[in-house]
């Protein structure tokens, strides 16, 4: 077992995740540019970004920081609003599709290539306002760490309950756990995930046989899915309780993100199974661990 530590900012960032908005896992070529387009000290913590460019060169977009928001237009113009300041905002608005509103205020544009929902950015621009406002700047920064976590040997064992596997032949539906994964497969998967360095994977789901990287991959500290238009991780502790339902052959999963399982070898009903086995697994280990969705709660009761 490791320690895992979090935060409530962190956490509603990876529960608001569609394509383009990258938190924790934010590409390479995306991070390295940040602190310079953005303007962002060396003391600021970056959390997540939303990525609105055209090609994914990350030059413009939005920025989460332990300190506030930081943000740069298409035109280079860039800004910034610390949480405090940030908590005073009455009302979060667009207008002219792209424009982002605080109050009165012009904030910045959220146009080009990003095809990030803005009505959903707007959501999550509220929750954290509704956060702050309810609670306090450090209780959505404040750090939890838990000693018990997910293990690998969990992982493997849940995993290997749905895997049918024939060393002589392709997996007839699939699902590859540990040493099933051949070497170069990995690779690919590694590369294609883009993560920053070799994760232990347990297990890799093929969802579409003729792009053999696309897919579901099951790692020690989270889950990851990614297709061609859609790229997510969330960490156990929050996958935990996210959204996840079947829509004839697509997964749904977290805010309304469509993971589609046409091409799959192992049926939907199948991996939605497998999913709700490993929500359960991780509902049991975090139980009793707190969540930003218990303060909506609390909230709503108040």
């Amino acid at each position: 077992m490791h320690d895992v530590t979090f935060n409530y900012l962190t956490e509603l960032c990876l529960r608001y995740q569609q394509y383009d908005f990258y938190v924790e896992e934010i590409p390479l070529s995306i991070l390295s540019k940040l602190d310079k387009k953005f303007e962002i000290p060396q003391n600021e913590k970056i959390i997540a970004v939303l990525d609105s460019t055209i090609l994914g060169s990350g030059k413009a977009g939005v920025c989460f920081t332990d300190k506030g928001l930081r943000w740069r237009s298409g035109g280079n113009e860039v800004g910034s609003i610390e949480w405090i300041e940030f908590s005073e905002v009455n009302q979060f608005k667009v207008q002219n599709r792209v424009e982002i509103y605080f109050d009165q205020r012009k904030a910045f544009l959220l146009g080009g290539g990003s095809n990030y929902p803005i009505p959903l950015f707007i959501e999550l621009l509220t929750a954290l306002r509704d956060v702050l406002k309810q609670y306090s700047y450090e209780l959505l920064l404040k750090q939890h760490s838990i000693s018990s976590s997910v293990t690998y040997n969990e992982l493997k064992n849940i995993s290997t309950l749905f895997e049918k596997y024939e060393e002589a032949f392709e997996p007839n539906n699939g699902l590859l756990v540990d040493k099933h994964i051949p070497a170069e497969l990995k690779k690919k998967v590694v590369k294609y995930f883009n993560f920053h360095i070799n994760k232990e994977i347990v297990a890799f789901l093929r969802t579409f046989s003729l792009k053999k990287t696309d897919g579901i991959v099951i790692c020690e500290n989270g889950i990851y899915l990614k297709e061609a238009f859609i790229s997510l991780y969330y960490p156990w502790y929050v996958f935990r309780n996210l959204p996840l339902y079947l829509l004839e052959d697509e997964l749904v999963i977290g805010k309304d993100n469509v993971f589609h399982l046409t091409h799959s070898k192992m049926k939907g009903s199948e991996i939605l199974l497998f999913l709700k086995k490993l929500q359960k697994h991780a509902n049991s280990v975090y139980e009793g661990v707190p969540s930003v969705v218990d303060l909506y709660s609390i909230n709503s009761k108040s």
